[in-house]
């Protein structure tokens, strides 16, 4: 009998405890949500399971297919009538044979009609039917999630069937996918996981903008074709992720505070599509070499694209382009001034463009760097000693120097030297913030001195 971490009320119809949380209490992981499954009324149970909580049951759905949530202090619960006239008949009609499981509340006894016990046993991620896809195709993505989260492999009959019905995935809603997706990048450790997908032909049926990524070979800085240097970043990205103390040890700390589960998701996910405008922006010079000048800008529109097509939010979708355009600044800047910190002015710009998103940035970078080659050589090592350096005066140095009020604002321009809103009035203000931050004028009287002196310049 499976040790149950959640309260059940009893009942005198049939009720099942179905799918991951059997799953995973079977892993002996605990479960965020329980999916129940009764043979009667489910309305019914959900108000006794909500009584029990001291909660509200919420009717979720259309009525042909509805379920009832109950949100409790420790758990939430789906409530469902059962498909079919049995137990049985509703899990074969589920995805994996590792989610078609079943507990019997009444009886302590596990339902296993498709052998799921045995590939949890083994590691396996197998498909109930080969209909599976067709009746909804996010699960083609959704078995990858599953390697991802459970170090599970994909059966190869069902890795067949995704390749088979991978072009399915389109038929998706966005935000589904999206939803999906984000779940394979919130897992530690993906990159087995998107390898496998990219070997099926679903990562680009999902993302058609890397599908000219596979044999495009680079310059000699790079031992790797474009999308086996995207899969190495991501990698070695989760690498460094994993052992902030060890990669970045100046800025790590702060880098912890600040990367919350969304924004790894989102750099993660800009990982993946970094180097997506390759293709389109591909040159040789007189020695024969590639080139991808401007790359990053072609990247940046068609990130934006595909966080419009995935219904990203504006915030991740503003994180996600940003990340694709500035990927290549930081080690522009490194190769300015090797070891050496550069200017103030050089930093202050970075920072300015960059934003709150510079560490993004710059892990993202360090993180392209590792995957060019095989083996680092003393350039990469000390250009994430650069990194290093360059968050930590982020954290310490411009972000404080930002969060602090500044010194005039429009007001000022319009009472003073009788501004109106333009073009010109935008970039007075930006100019005396950049004075400011840089150290260059420290109060009122200062800054409006170089308005002043900024204005006779333009004369």
């Amino acid at each position: 009998m499976l040790n149950i971490p959640c309260k059940l009320p009893d009942d005198q119809e049939p009720v099942y405890l179905v799918g991951g949380s059997i799953r995973d209490l079977l892993m002996q992981r605990v479960p965020e949500d329980y999916d129940i499954v009764v043979i009667g009324n489910p309305e019914r149970y959900a108000r006794k399971l909500a009584v029990m909580h001291h909660v509200r049951a919420i009717a979720l759905g259309k009525a042909e297919k509805r379920i009832f949530r109950v949100v409790g202090r420790d758990a939430v619960y789906d409530i469902s009538r059962a498909k079919g006239d049995s137990i049985e008949a509703d899990l074969m009609q589920r995805d994996f044979t590792v989610n078609a499981l079943a507990y019997d509340t009444r009886s302590g006894n596990i339902v296993d009609v498709a052998n799921g016990l045995q590939d949890l046993s083994t590691g396996q991620v197998r498909m109930v039917s080969p209909s599976i896809f067709d009746q909804d195709p996010v699960r083609l993505l959704r078995a990858f999630r599953m390697t991802a989260q459970l170090g599970f492999r994909i059966e190869k009959r069902t890795a067949d069937m995704i390749r088979a019905k991978k072009h399915l995935i389109r038929l998706a809603a966005g935000e589904r996918i999206r939803d999906e997706w984000f779940n394979i990048l919130k897992q530690t450790t993906t990159t087995a996981s998107l390898s496998e997908m990219a070997g099926t032909g679903l990562l680009t049926a999902l993302f058609p903008e890397l599908k000219n990524l596979a044999d495009l070979s680079q310059n000699q800085f790079h031992e790797f074709d474009a999308l086996t240097h995207t899969l190495k970043t991501v990698e070695y990205l989760e690498s460094i992720l994993d052992a902030l103390d060890r990669s970045l040890p100046r800025s790590a700390d702060a880098l912890n505070q600040a990367l919350n589960s969304r924004r790894r998701i989102i750099l993660k996910c800009a990982a993946v599509l970094h180097d997506m405008g390759k293709p389109a922006t591909a040159s040789l010079d007189e020695k024969g070499q590639p080139h991808y000048y401007g790359h990053e800008k072609i990247g940046e529109h068609m990130a934006e694209k595909i966080g419009r097509r995935f219904r990203f939010s504006n915030q991740e979708r503003d994180a996600l382009t940003l990340i694709v355009r500035q990927h290549l600044r930081p080690l522009l800047l490194f190769s300015q001034v090797g070891e050496k910190m550069p200017g103030i002015r050089a930093r202050l710009r970075f920072f300015l463009a960059c934003g709150s998103l510079t560490p993004d940035v710059v892990l993202h970078a360090v993180a392209d760097s590792r995957g060019k080659t095989t083996e680092p050589g003393l350039r990469h090592r000390n250009f994430v000693r650069f990194a290093d350096n360059l968050l930590q005066e982020y954290f310490t140095g411009f972000k404080k120097k930002k969060e602090a009020p500044r010194l005039i604002n429009g007001h000022d321009l319009i009472r003073e030297f009788g501004f109106s809103p333009s073009p010109v009035f935008t970039s007075v203000l930006k100019q005396v913030e950049e004075a400011r931050i840089a150290g260059e004028i420290h109060n009122r009287a200062e800054a409006l001195n170089l308005v002043g002196r900024i204005l006779k310049k333009g004369e």
